[in-house]
């Protein structure tokens, strides 16, 4: 018993020095470009999904999910969150090539959240990530209209799915692509 202890105190001690070691010498990967391995990944997700519902608990949406709250979720979007995550049919080179982890592309997926727990993640962002919070950037009622948008990206009414999608074309003729 008293071996298997000794083993046990002593491999407490090695893997932090030897996580130390590889860190203060250069050879822990740093690289924003690099994709997360999948183990790195579910094991930010499990920490991630747990600490959204303790800090969304007792939020609700306040918006009415109005065309007009849509529009202007999708406005607010548009001009602060697509060029990282994605524009209508138009993901983003940049947010998905040159962060780690990639910035998720929302334009084609939507996000499964409920909007509590997408106001969460966009008024305080998630740290080592590339995510800025935007509490002190834009008032709480914008940020439920993105976060009610994003909710509803892939469950759009017709008029502000149109509306986006000849935004989007608009912008993609006057840059010359298609």
């Amino acid at each position: 018993m008293g071996r298997i202890l000794i083993g046990f105190v002593v491999g407490i001690l090695i893997a932090p020095v030897l996580g130390a070691v590889v860190a203060f010498s250069g050879h822990f990967p740093v690289e924003a470009t690099a994709k997360p391995p999948q183990w790195e990944r579910r094991l930010a997700n499990m920490a991630l999904d747990p600490a959204e519902d303790r800090k969304a608990e007792g939020l609700s949406d306040p918006t009415s999910a109005t065309d007009d709250d849509l529009m202007k979720g999708m406005k607010i979007y548009r001009e602060h969150c697509a060029s990282c995550h994605g524009d209508r049919e138009k993901p983003s080179n940049w947010g998905r090539d040159n962060f780690y982890p990639p910035a998720p592309q929302l334009y084609g997926r939507g996000v499964h959240d409920p909007v509590p727990h997408i106001f969460v993640v966009v008024k305080y962002g998630v740290r080592y990530t590339g995510m800025g919070g935007w509490k002190d950037q834009m008032p709480d009622d914008d940020l439920w209209r993105v976060s009610t948008f994003l909710h509803r990206v892939k469950t759009l009414p017709a008029s502000v799915d149109s509306a986006w999608s000849a935004v989007a074309k608009a912008d993609a003729d006057s840059s010359g692509t298609e």
